[in-house]
């Protein structure tokens, strides 16, 4: 597929994406950011960021600290322009598959629903470079549609894909990620608007197992809740 050509598509691409505004998919993953532990100080890069409407909602928690985003289409960025403008907010039209990050240390590297729209032929370089500019604590988040969900469309309903959309499966997804330093520490078949529709995933760099008592975290209070707990446990499921 000639790169210009997907540039040219995801440039026209820029109205669908005016008239979709904050949908049910995209509010649920940033929703998802906020239980992982999004903060006023996170730093952020996103690829892949469309015309930034998962950039606005970052933006509404993300005061003190740095939301950098990348795509391919120049409209969909000079747009996200035009619309977010804040200091810790930059963008970036670029091939995200390549892309350096200007800023350092992030807390999250977020791919949220493009990983189907990039070549299976591009997929080891971008998760070779996921790697080298994440660090052990860099969490990167990918969420993708179901490969049957995909497959489904491509038998059913090819007119709502996209110019490249296709299913990732799940082995080469594993390939990938472990082959480039990485490792899958969550992930999830989950519904927004079909039964089992999308997938999400946390990716982390391949680190040592730290050994970390869960005792060790919990306050006072939560401490006499475990042990409220344990003893409720062992009066109702008496076995011996």
């Amino acid at each position: 597929m000639n790169n210009n050509n997907v540039k040219s598509y995801y440039d026209d691409f820029v109205g669908y994406q005016q008239e979709s505004k904050v949908n049910e998919r995209i509010y649920s993953l940033y929703k998802r950011l906020l239980s992982l532990n999004l903060t006023s100080h996170s730093r952020v890069l996103e690829l892949g960021c469309g015309i930034g409407t998962v950039t606005f909602l970052l933006s509404k928690t993300i005061k003190t600290g740095v939301i950098e985003s990348v795509d391919l289409s120049e409209k969909s960025i000079d747009f996200a322009k035009s619309k977010i403008r804040r200091k810790n907010v930059s963008f970036c039209a670029h091939d995200i598959v390549n892309y350096k990050p200007k800023e350092t240390d992030f807390d999250f590297i977020i791919l949220f629903d493009v990983l189907e729209h990039i070549p299976f032929e591009n997929h080891f370089a971008l998760f070779k470079n996921l790697s080298e500019i994440s660090t052990e604590r860099t969490k990167i988040l990918i969420n993708i549609p179901n490969p049957d969900y995909i497959n489904f469309d491509i038998k059913n309903n090819p007119n709502v894909l996209q110019i490249i959309d296709q299913p990732i499966p799940l082995d080469l997804l594993v390939k990938n990620t472990v082959e480039n330093g990485l490792k899958i520490h969550f992930f999830e078949t989950y519904s927004i608007w079909v039964k089992n529709d999308y997938q999400f995933f946390i990716l982390e760099k391949e680190k040592d197992f730290n050994e970390l008592k869960l005792s060790s975290e919990r306050n006072v209070f939560q401490k006499i809740i475990h042990k409220v707990k344990i003893l409720f446990i062992k009066a109702v499921y008496n076995y011996i």
